[in-house]
């Protein structure tokens, strides 16, 4: 694949005297960190945002060799192709530290990443996985499930996860739904709309930050119908997710001196409105969270077409962030499977009757893949997925079928 990334690379800016830089980058950051950057910059181009391809991706993919650069601890050498692991944190111990951030406190200087994220994708941190969100149905306001996080040595670390409570025996403050989910995707896209921009502290972490009109997320989140009542609803949805944490019992993992955590995915949220051509106007001024910004500002994600916002299955939609980053980590043209209920424990689902009739969960989870309406990543490649017959159980299978080749024009 790696001679097929810069060919499309070269044919596409025309600049074939940097095919050495596009190797090494290749080389160094790996054929999917490449091709994530060189599908950003076709959507930047079809935004009419780039006049100059090959500035434009060369500031792009310096920015990941400065990052790689400053990476602490050693790589270790390997010939086969580099994964998606490359978004993921170091090591255990790099995890936990991006995990523990203290919130900042005292003055703070307003910045924009130097290289921003694309305006028509969602980044989306690879900490949070599907499970720290449920489903509609779920009428617990709090729970525990064993959360998976991933690390750049290819190691998977399970941590008992506390969700709907800052703390243990703490007050229920209830677990995000997918539409929580929704939002908050809608919201990061805001926020790379509006330049990347972050408060850096002089000695804190820094924090991410934007400002949403209540009325534009609507349209964004695809509600065709938006009246007053709907502008409060949804005023108060985003303030929920403030409230709305997880505990992370990292000490039951037995390394020394390590300290449990609770968290949320918003720290602030200011509100502001006043009547603007007849109608009430709702501003909100929203921070991310120390973790959430961290992963953002480092760079710990994966790109997310900005359509995932408009999924209406609640079910399709876990399924998706559950099955994207596998695909992308596999080898091109590799099928991943998984049995039904095995996806129902993976999903944190909650407890229902579905769930231990072998019909019953296929016709569930084929109801929820005739809902899709977009399937492709954000590189342009389409996502197959399908229900088939195993030894104990239906199996979901899903493969990304390989990238089209540009285009050529005469």
């Amino acid at each position: 694949m790696g001679n097929y990334i810069i060919e499309d690379i070269i044919k596409l800016t025309g600049d074939a005297k940097s095919k050495a830089f596009w190797e090494k980058a290749v080389r160094i950051l790996g054929e999917n960190t490449v091709a994530e950057e060189f599908g950003e910059l076709k959507y930047q181009m079809q935004t009419k945002d780039v006049r100059e391809p090959r500035k434009y991706l060369t500031a792009l993919l310096k920015k990941r060799l400065k990052v790689r650069e400053t990476e602490k601890g050693k790589q270790h050498p390997s010939s086969a192709p580099e994964k998606l692991k490359t978004y993921f944190e170091e090591n255990q111990l790099a995890l936990f530290s991006s995990l523990t951030l203290p919130h900042p406190v005292g003055q703070a200087e307003k910045k924009v990443m130097e290289v921003p994220y694309s305006k028509e994708t969602i980044p989306w941190a690879t900490f949070m996985s599907s499970n720290f969100f449920t489903l509609s149905t779920n009428k617990a306001k709090s729970d525990i499930i064993q959360a998976k996080f991933r690390t750049m040595d290819g190691e998977i670390i399970i941590i008992p996860m506390l969700r709907g409570r800052i703390k243990p025996k703490g007050e229920e403050l209830g677990i995000p739904t997918v539409e929580h989910g929704r939002i908050l995707a809608a919201i990061e896209n805001i926020w790379a709309q509006q330049g990347s921009a972050y408060h850096s502290y002089t000695d804190a972490p820094s924090v991410c930050y934007c400002y949403v009109s209540i009325r534009d997320l609507a349209k964004l989140l695809g509600y065709s119908n938006f009246g007053g009542r709907d502008l409060v609803q949804l005023t108060n949805k985003v303030w929920k997710l403030k409230y709305m944490g997880y505990y992370l019992d990292l000490a039951s993992l037995g390394f020394k001196n390590t300290m449990n955590r609770g968290f949320s995915l918003l720290h602030s949220v200011e509100l502001a409105e006043g009547m603007k051509h007849g109608q009430m106007e709702t501003v909100l001024k929203v921070e991310f969270s120390t973790p959430l910004s961290a992963q953002l500002i480092n760079r710990k994600v994966v790109s997310r077409p900005k359509e995932i916002v408009y999924i209406q299955s609640e079910l399709w939609f876990l399924l998706r962030l559950y099955l994207e980053p596998r695909l992308i980590s596999l080898e091109e043209g590799a099928i991943y499977s998984q049995s039904l209920m095995g996806l129902i424990g993976e999903l944190a689902l909650p407890t229902a009757g579905w769930h231990k009739r072998r019909d019953a969960r296929r016709h569930v989870f084929q109801k929820a893949l005739k809902s899709i309406k977009n399937k492709t990543t954000t590189d342009g490649r389409k996502i197959t997925v399908n229900i088939e017959k195993g030894l104990t159980d239906w199996l979901l299978t899903a493969q990304l079928e390989p990238a089209a080749l540009p285009v050529q024009s005469n």
